[in-house]
């Protein structure tokens, strides 16, 4: 049938494959959206107001990542950076937001939304948000670490 139309079986083939390939992206991209829609979402059934969705969906976006991932619990380097910078931003435009609250918003205890504000503060070179002392945690982790090993 191709070849009655004018067209030769190669050519044939590679209109195929470029169908093949443009449906597989039409799929990966629909299927980024609805798990970039759930992972929003997520952070909505946290009652995280819509501005502060906006802004983990702006990190999210323009650092290539899922927000069900910044959702999750996961501890990987990527995702925790992104995150951390989440969480700064949120407390940058609004200061008087408690540790607690950004913690049932992303799944952390306070001591963890105060070591992440601190490290990106840290990282970044941005102004420190809160008074937790990075090094102060890094020495007596070193301490307790060389107790365990004496």
């Amino acid at each position: 049938m191709a070849e009655s139309a004018g067209y030769n079986k190669e050519f044939a083939r590679q209109a195929r494959a470029a169908n093949a390939k443009q449906a597989q992206e039409a799929k990966e991209r629909a299927e980024k959206l609805e798990a970039r829609r759930l992972g929003l979402l997520e952070f909505q059934r946290r009652a995280m107001p819509e501005w502060a969705v906006a802004i983990v969906d702006e990190v999210c976006q323009r650092r290539d990542m899922c927000p069900g991932a910044l959702a999750s619990r996961t501890r990987k380097h990527k995702v925790a950076a992104v995150r951390n910078e989440a969480i700064y931003l949120i407390k940058a435009r609004k200061s008087s937001i408690s540790g607690p609250r950004l913690g049932r918003w992303f799944d952390r205890d306070n001591t963890s939304i105060l070591h992440s504000l601190a490290r990106h503060s840290e990282e970044s070179g941005l102004p420190r948000l809160v008074g937790y002392d990075l090094d102060n945690v890094r020495d007596r982790y070193r301490r307790k670490m060389a107790g365990q090993h004496a």
